[in-house]
């Protein structure tokens, strides 16, 4: 009994250390800047970033197989794309984009298409990609499931970026200076339901992610007309029922009015309004981003006179990244 004791507490001990290491981190840690005209990707890392944590020191089990820390709990690794359009003199926004299951940053970005979509939709806009659970079946959203840490997480990429002169230090920003969208798939609905309870989030783009966190939802879309919603979704992606339940607690309990679209009959209008959108896709679970490359299209800002593209039309430049 007593050997295993010292087993628990010795494993506590390193998970301490090696979260103190963490954030013990230089402000900044840039692996790799990379540039075409003033377009910028920063690799790098953050002590607030969702992993380590201590919650997963043991690993994770699903379905007989043990997914350990090492390798998949570990990494603090964060993304940032920075668009040559971005207009530091606007208001800042920033896209926060999570990943689902059996994924990671690096992969998610190349299999999605995300950082071309990004671009495509021309919005005023810095993209940042935390890792989570790496290669795992998981949607446990680590630190920043904790009240106080998208915040912190959020003020230390804004020094990041200062850091790296993508925004003047003299403005000294912090969280409450940014218009913040969140967007994820699948497994990704866990971590931002748990960060729009404590924090101001203006915009959420969700991709056959909504498995639960259906109150966190509810309220968020309910308590502002001004938040932007989007959830597309798919019929064997296991969020269609969820998300039927959903819509009918917004229309019937909350009397809230959304908008109910198939993917086929989606038009410029629908992505401009300023009701909740809900979209139904025969595609599957995966395609809903990269078919109709459906990230750009949630994420420009269409106006007056700009031609729309509709179901299986890519803009220019785009391709299906699924094939």
């Amino acid at each position: 009994m007593q050997i295993v004791k010292s087993i628990v507490i010795l494993s506590f001990c390193i998970i301490w250390i090696m979260q103190v290491n963490a954030q013990k981190e230089p402000l900044l840690i840039i692996s790799d800047v990379s540039k075409r005209p003033s377009e910028i990707t920063i690799s790098t890392h953050s002590r607030y970033a969702p992993f380590p944590d201590s919650a997963r020191i043991n690993g994770h089990d699903y379905n007989g197989q043990h997914f350990a820390y090492m390798g998949h709990y570990d990494d603090s690794t964060v993304e940032i794309f920075v668009p040559k359009n971005i207009n530091i003199k606007k208001p800042l926004e920033l896209v926060i984009w999570f990943h689902g299951w059996n994924n990671n940053v690096d992969s998610a970005i190349s299999f999605y298409g995300l950082t071309e979509q990004f671009r495509s939709a021309n919005r005023n806009a810095i993209i940042v990609f935390p890792e989570g659970p790496k290669n795992a079946p998981d949607s446990y959203g680590g630190k920043l499931e904790r009240p106080e840490m998208f915040a912190l997480f959020i003020n230390d990429i804004l020094k990041k970026l200062e850091a790296a002169k993508v925004i003047p230090k003299k403005k000294q920003l912090t969280i409450k200076d940014c218009s913040i969208s969140l967007a994820g798939h699948s497994g990704a609905y866990r971590v931002i339901s748990k960060i729009i309870q404590y924090n101001k989030i203006d915009e959420l783009l969700l991709f056959d992610a909504m498995y639960g966190g259906n109150e966190a939802y509810l309220h968020w879309i309910a308590e502002n007309e001004a938040h932007r919603f989007i959830q597309i979704y798919t019929k064997d992606g296991g969020t269609f029922d969820n998300t039927h339940l959903i819509m009918n607690q917004l229309k019937d309990s909350l009397k809230v009015d959304i908008l109910s679209v198939t993917e086929k009959e989606l038009q410029m209008d629908h992505l401009q309004s300023s009701k909740p959108l809900f979209i139904f896709s025969e595609n599957e679970h995966n395609e809903v981003i990269t078919l109709n490359n459906n990230f750009y299209r949630f994420l420009h800002r269409w106006k007056k006179g700009d031609q729309w593209q509709g179901y299986t039309e890519l803009p220019k430049g785009l391709k299906n990244w699924s094939n």
